[in-house]
């Protein structure tokens, strides 16, 4: 592939053109990149546990992805994700895995209201390196 800066050069651009086009761009783009960066939908969160892995639904057929994300909206709010409560659930609750967690939720959702789901929380501050590390995989 080529480089930026080579590109420009066989186009024969001006880079200073170049530049101010990419912090115009940069600037235009800044709006919507907070936005998406502070809203999401459950859409968006069950999106996140499919791509987590989780798939499969209830005896009933409500699929896992839907269970889980429902559970951490009651106990948690979806306004930060869903990512960080339940990947400290799972580090925290003794979950072997998403589904474990997800079928969890499912079956305290079947009980009675007072017993919904596990609580799910945002991780701050002191689980929060330990939760967002394996969010990451492992990653800083």
């Amino acid at each position: 592939m080529e480089s930026a800066e080579r590109a420009t050069r066989r186009l024969n651009l001006d880079p200073a053109v170049v530049r101010e086009a990419r912090e115009l761009a940069r600037r235009a783009g800044q709006p919507i990149v907070e936005l998406a960066r502070t809203h999401t939908t459950v859409s968006v969160e069950r999106a996140v546990l499919r791509l987590a892995g989780l798939h499969g639904a209830d005896p009933d057929g409500m699929p896992w992805v839907n269970a889980l994300a429902d559970a951490v909206g009651q106990s948690a709010g979806l306004a930060h994700g869903v990512a960080l409560p339940v990947w400290d659930a799972l580090l925290t609750g003794g979950y072997p895995g998403l589904a474990e967690l997800a079928a969890d939720a499912a079956s305290r959702r079947a009980r009675t209201p007072a017993r919904r789901a596990r609580r799910h929380r945002l991780p701050w501050p002191a689980a929060s390196p330990r939760s967002t590390r394996s969010v990451r995989g492992g990653r800083r």
